[in-house]
């Protein structure tokens, strides 16, 4: 297990210092500053946020956050989200490597699994992107996953319940694997994960109903848009583990409904089957968790397991972290305006192609998002590929005009 241990340091290491350059160069999106300025208000009792413009707990089941409230008491800053983030999608990688040697795998194959796991670009991709509930899918999953497998009944329904309190989609696949787990694997635990998210769910909703809420969730229907990229979603699942998943056959039709979760989605906000998506999470889970059945039963899939994630990673991610892409390079003067507006305590409102500033800056419960469209903003580059603008920042040259870190012509 120690390459497993040393693999997620590095993981954690490379990918702070990235998110971090991202928020400096002020590339976040809203969802960072809406869930930072949530944390800060909960300490006084309400989720509210003007990211939302409305309490957050009203428009998700996500009452497991509060455990990260005196962590943002103590250190109410939006890096504090950035290292729980990475870490919390990197840690996953444990339960994973040893859910892979209780089940028989070779400690070799298993460290390469948890590898494998972390070069998939839907890894990198959530650690990359916004912050959300759903980058602890994977490890309280796995974590979830490896307890049931030890026939663990207590462990494994904290696990369950602490899934079902992310988000309420969460609260749906656990009833599906707990009714699944008490069919094929431990009635007792099974029925226990069904008892407890149907509980979870049922108070949610009675709450909701009570205070006259109603959960953010996308439309659905039966039409299906952008066939390719969901095609593609499913081949970059696949590939960083070579295709070890489909090893196990018909059981991958238990991860049926996760997959279904984005297929049907209906025009939303953004394209949920994009590999930093939040809601590849659970897929990115049941993946790497078929993949470690998948080696169980033809362990030759190992020797291509790291190859095919590099190659993956390296043509496909979504993050920064592919050929031909570089660091952004960091306006200080703009983050430095951004920091003060911060530590103010001063009101202002912010226009939605400030959202970078709003992810550094909405620590201070006075700042707010403009919930209204900036039409007049056409929008930057998704990424810095100018490989000679980049090392001349580093000596200090900064380039004539930067939007959104990414060097333009004036």
């Amino acid at each position: 297990m120690r390459t497993t241990y040393v693999a997620v340091v590095v993981y954690a290491l490379v990918y702070i210092a990235l998110d971090l350059n991202k928020l400096y160069a002020l590339r976040y999106g809203a969802d960072l500053g809406t869930y930072l300025q949530t944390f800060v208000n909960l300490q006084h009792g309400s989720s509210w946020n003007f990211g939302e413009w409305k309490p957050h707990f009203a428009v998700h089941d996500s009452w497991v956050l509060v455990a990260l409230v005196p962590l943002i008491a103590l250190l109410p800053r939006a890096e504090t989200l950035v290292v729980v983030q990475v870490v919390a999608v990197a840690a996953a990688a444990i339960p994973l490597a040893l859910l892979a040697r209780e089940i028989g795998v070779s400690a070799r194959a298993a460290n390469l699994l948890g590898i494998a796991y972390l070069l998939s670009p839907a890894t990198q991709g959530l650690g990359y992107d916004n912050f959300s509930e759903n980058v602890f899918v994977p490890v309280l999953a796995l974590w979830g996953g490896l307890f049931a497998r030890k026939r663990l009944l207590w462990p494994t329904l904290a696990a369950g319940a602490l899934l079902a309190g992310l988000k309420e989609d969460e609260v749906l696949f656990v009833l599906w694997f707990g009714a699944a787990c008490a069919l094929c694997w431990d009635r007792r635990i099974g029925l226990g994960l069904v008892l407890i998210a149907a509980s979870i769910g049922a108070v949610f909703l009675g709450v909701e109903h009570l205070g006259g809420a109603h959960p953010n969730v996308p439309p659905y229907g039966l039409r299906v848009f952008d066939v390719a990229g969901k095609l593609g979603l499913v081949a970059l699942l696949l590939a960083p583990f070579a295709l070890a998943p489909l090893a196990i056959g018909r059981r991958l039709l238990l991860g049926t409904p996760l997959l279904a979760e984005i297929v049907f989605m209906q025009p939303w906000n953004y394209e949920p089957s994009r590999l930093g998506s939040h809601y590849v999470a659970p897929l990115l889970a049941g993946t790497a968790i078929a993949a470690a059945f998948g080696l169980r039963r033809v362990p030759g899939f190992v020797r291509a397991m790291v190859p095919c994630a590099l190659v993956v990673t390296l043509l496909f991610n979504d993050t920064v972290l592919h050929l031909g892409r570089w660091p952004y390079i960091v306006d200080w003067n703009a983050y430095a305006r951004a920091v003060a507006l911060r530590d103010s305590g001063q009101a202002a409102l912010l226009s939605r192609r400030d959202e970078g500033v709003w992810a550094v800056s909405a620590a201070n419960p006075n700042v707010r998002l403009d919930p209204r469209p900036d039409p007049k903003f056409g929008g930057c580059p998704a990424y810095d590929t100018n490989a000679g603008t980049f090392f001349a920042s580093l000596r200090g040259r900064a380039p004539a005009r930067l939007c959104g870190g990414v060097p333009v012509k004036p």
